[in-house]
């Protein structure tokens, strides 16, 4: 019904525009004078020459967001201060002159800190939820100290120093070689410079704290400096709060002129197309990277005419983003990747627009020229025969993220940003709908037009020829050739390689009458038996802000059993995954993706270590399509041997030596097998051996079993009221009795070991360390080990970041029902420092064991989790607490109704000093010291 609407809706907006988007171009001339700041913005500049930016606003309700803004930026260095002002941007951070430990007092009182470094600016910025006058006066010292009292000091700058090293050393090495190898070439000829990290990462080695208080000095003063302050306050108050804190701030005797940095900013397109060859030794397959740069008009906004051009841009960008979207969702589509926005146009600060097409080339070289000029011809499809439908979904779509009723404060303070740094428009409410209402002159024949230049790739774009054999790359006049070829035969009228869905059948058995027992508990969680003995579990809570009403979030959970035959374990562990990329008989993967991205809807099929999952999330109105979905590839999956082979396909590429890597996930389904030999994981061997026919069997077989689930389903509902929309469809699941064991039985965590795991297109270490420990899961020892984690994470950290961006330490149950905890230490390090890391860590935790915290840390951090876990059980944003944590206690057999009532008590009353200091000291111990090192293959 939903998509009929949508569609009558655009049928009227074209009757009535038809006439002013069809044919000739006719509009007024559009101003290019610059767009006044908006007056209600307090704006002012002090006598030393800093800036602020006071504006009231409040959406979200009681959200302040401040930021300070230092035009000093890379482009700012000196030829012998490479990454110094980075560096300096991670000092200030953690290090000024009036707090010893800001990131920790910021935490605790709940608000969120970030910082950027650009090439011609760093920013700083807060965000204050639930903002009142104690977190304003913080908040606004804090800005005070970024800008002028940053303590530089050489006993903390290894810390600092490492940090960096950390951040500048690629966690994923393979696809960073690449993006640097073709950055390079596409940068090569606008005369933007390109960055050079190995002199960057030379430079902090080899650190001059002389040079880098220079760049602080000359850069860093009150002439190149702005606070933005947006939320509910009173305007006059705060304005006198900044003039006597920002007014002392001085300037250095000698100013530096800040123009050359400017000029560093500059680009230009010569028109000129250049081709390259590079090679890649772990994905060998032939491959042409085709990557067109014009100018990025979504960057600069300062008059009509910007915003005009800015807008056009915008419509085109919806439509290709669209087509391409449809023309990929095919098994062999012209092009492997397509993207308007190649690496969010970030390889010249935003303002080079990069489409990136990538056609895969075989390993024929007799092919290449065809396959070239069938993704040239597919793009010119794309990128021709706009229509009227076309224009006004993009207008309407455009529209509703242009106008914006209450602009939230984060959005604002980033307008006020760029005004200051690159004098960018920030206009008033009422103008900035004005000039959204410029689209309705934009005519279907302007659009066209503005496509046709964009898609043009005889002028500034690049050819990059990815392990093609030099002898078997067409010569650039034959390339030239097979575009002008493509451009000069006959456009067809581009239609959607896929049949659009508007809803799902229903295949679920329509006359359950549904019987079953519901239980209501004292912390709002609603149990419900079904006849076929299915557990449903209910949870409302509040959504954190308007984009979450109406959200509801499913996960589902069964144990995974081993009958103690491997082969047809494996089967059915690919079978629950093939689910997620499977279509069903009903419709193909493609279609139900773009159905499941119009509604905003998620459907996945994963293991954890111990359980089959079914997750998702869709909104109230869509619960229907949801369950119905769910039905059909429970029934029904595709049977098509294209399906079955592109699921091959995708499987082997995301386990592959080039697959994304980062963090730890893509080694830690290793160690899961280590502690356990059944636990899920990818199996190439397996993979290989599958055939589709024993796959759908596997399938079928499995999904014909719902014995043990149980569905956890949390979000914006009434329980009653949902349990009666849902309850036809889960009691509609077949059951019956499983055979074979819980694979938990063989999960071995508690003996010592050392085991060194090997990857290919790593050029750093990953290490994780266990420190498993036998306590008494009584809620009392929760709450404790809570805040010994927290004293864990804080102490750790800062160690660790002496060679590591982003270390993690904290602890976790590894079984309640054991009565086994563990700590847990990760970081990644240059190759052949993870031995002193290591050595590191383990002298911290005997500081941390000999020491404990104290009372003022013990209140502070009391008082902080006594809020954070109010807050997290009654509401729900990006993360939502209640799945996860049912799940865990459901699984355990524990008592989470006890946990939830009496945690806020405990943690208030009933925990003392020496109760933290004792676990610290008792628990935290490296007997049983598990340590996993990943290294290069």
């Amino acid at each position: 019904m939903m998509a009929i609407n949508r569609q009558y809706i655009f049928a009227i907006i074209f009757i009535l525009n038809a006439l002013l988007s069809y044919g000739q171009i006719s509009r007024t001339k559009l101003s290019d004078k610059t767009i006044p700041l908006d007056s209600t913005v307090r704006f002012g500049k002090l006598d030393n020459g800093f800036t602020y930016y006071l504006k009231f606003n409040d959406h979200p309700e009681g959200e302040v967001v401040m930021k300070m803004i230092a035009k000093a930026g890379i482009f700012h260095e000196d030829e012998d201060q490479s990454e110094y002002a980075h560096l300096l941007e991670h000092v200030a951070v953690r290090d000024v002159e009036k707090y010893k430990d800001l990131v920790t007092l910021l935490n605790l009182n709940d608000i969120d800190h970030r910082a950027q470094t650009g090439r011609l600016s760093t920013s700083y910025s807060l965000f204050i939820p639930n903002s009142n006058q104690e977190k304003l006066n913080l908040g606004l010292t804090v800005l005070e100290q970024w800008a002028g009292g940053i303590l530089i000091d050489s006993s903390r700058l290894d810390m600092h120093r490492g940090s960096i090293l950390g951040e500048l050393r690629p966690t994923d090495a393979y696809w960073d070689r690449l993006y640097n190898n073709e950055g390079e070439i596409i940068l090569r000829n606008t005369t933007f410079p390109l960055y050079d990290r190995k002199k960057s990462i030379e430079n902090v080695k080899n650190l001059d704290i002389n040079r880098l208080k220079d760049f602080y000095q000359d850069w860093y003063r009150p002439d190149l400096q702005a606070a933005i302050v947006v939320g509910p306050f009173n305007l006059d108050s705060l304005e006198n709060i900044i003039k006597n804190k920002f007014s002392n701030l001085t300037k250095p005797s000698k100013i530096r002129d800040p123009s050359k940095a400017i000029e560093k900013f500059n680009f230009e397109l010569t028109g000129e197309n250049q081709y390259e060859s590079i090679k890649d030794t772990l994905n060998t397959n032939w491959r042409l990277d085709i990557f067109s740069k014009r100018i990025n008009h979504d960057f600069k906004y300062r008059s009509e005419k910007d915003y005009y051009t800015g807008i056009l841009q915008n419509l085109y960008e919806y439509i290709i983003t669209k087509r391409k979207t449809e023309y990929k969702r095919q098994y062999q589509p012209p092009f492997s990747k397509y993207s308007t926005r190649y690496a969010n146009n970030g390889l010249a600060s935003n303002q080079i627009s990069l489409r990136l097409m990538t056609v895969g080339l075989g390993q024929n070289p007799g092919s290449i020229e065809r396959k070239i000029f069938e993704a040239v011809k597919a793009d010119e499809i794309i990128h021709s025969n706009f229509t009227l439908q076309d224009l006004q979904e993009a207008k309407y779509r455009l529209k509703s993220t242009m106008v914006i009723s209450s602009p939230n404060s984060s959005y604002l303070a980033r307008d006020y940003e760029n005004h200051f740094i690159y004098q960018f428009a920030a206009p008033s409410d009422s103008v900035r709908k004005k000039l959204a209402n410029q689209m309705n002159q934009i005519s279907l024949a302007e659009l066209q037009k503005f496509a046709d230049e964009r898609r043009n790739l005889l002028k500034n774009s690049d050819f990059i020829f990815i392990n093609v054999p030099k002898t078997d790359i067409p010569e650039k006049y034959k390339i030239e050739k097979i575009i002008k070829k493509a451009y000069s035969s006959p456009i067809p009228k581009y239609r959607s390689p896929l049949k659009k869905i508007y809803s799902i059948k229903n295949v679920a058995d329509k006359n359950i009458n549904p019987r079953m027992d519901i239980i209501q508990n004292t912390v709002d969680v609603t149990t419900v038996i079904l006849e076929n003995n299915i557990k449903v579990l209910l949870k409302p809570t509040t959504p954190q802000s308007s984009n979450f009403k109406n959200r509801i979030e499913v996960l589902g959970f069964q144990p995974i059993r081993f009958n103690g035959n491997p082969e047809l374990y494996n089967k059915q562990l690919l079978a629950h995954k093939y689910a997620s990329m499977a279509g069903t008989d009903w419709h193909n993967h493609f279609q139900i993706e773009e159905f499941k991205r119009d509604n905003d809807m998620q459907m996945n099929f994963e293991t954890d270590k111990d359980n089959y999952l079914i997750e998702g999330n869709f909104d109230g109105k869509n619960l229907h399509s949801f369950f119905k979905l769910l039905f059909q590839y429970i029934k029904a999956p595709e049977d098509d041997v294209q399906a079955f082979n592109y699921w091959k396909k995708t499987m082997k590429e995301r386990f592959s030596p080039y697959g994304v890597k980062g963090g730890s996930g893509f080694f830690h389904e290793k160690i899961e097998k280590i502690w356990n030999p059944k636990s899920p994981s990818f199996d190439e061997k397996a993979l290989n051996k599958l055939s589709q026919k024993e796959l759908l069997n596997a399938y079928k077989e499995h999904f014909s079993n719902f014995d043990e689930y149980t569905f956890i389903i949390t979000g914006d509902f009434q329980s009653l009221e949902l349990i009666e929309e849902i309850a036809p469809y889960l009691s509609g699941l077949p059951v019956s009795e499983r055979g074979g064991e819980k694979i938990k039985k063989w999960s071995k965590r508690q003996e010592r070991r050392s085991d060194t795991l090997r990857y290919k297109g790593i050029e750093q270490s990953f290490s994780e360390l266990y420190l498993p420990v036998k306590i008494e899961p009584k809620i009392k020892n929760q709450v404790v080990l809570d805040l010994v984690n927290t004293a864990f994470y804080e102490r750790l950290v800062k160690v660790l970041r002496l060679d590591c961006y982003g270390p993690g330490a904290g602890g976790q149950w590894i079984s309640l029902r054991d009565s086994l905890y563990t700590f847990q230490i990760n970081f990644n390090s240059e190759l052949g420092n993870e031995g002193n890391m290591l050595a590191n860590s383990m002298s911290e935790i005997e500081k941390l064991k000999k020491v404990g915290v104290d009372e003022d840390w013990l209140a502070s951090h009391v008082k902080h989790a006594s809020r954070k876990f109010t807050s997290q059980i009654n509401s729900f944003g990006y993360f939502n607490f209640w799945p996860q944590f049912l799940k865990r206690r459901l699984e355990e057999g524990n008592d989470y109704q006890e946990y939830i009532l009496k945690y806020p008590e405990i943690l208030e009353n009933f925990i003392s000093l020496e109760d933290v200091n004792e676990a610290i000291d008792n628990y935290i111990i490296k007997d049983n010291l598990q340590n996993f090192l990943v290294l290069p293959e």
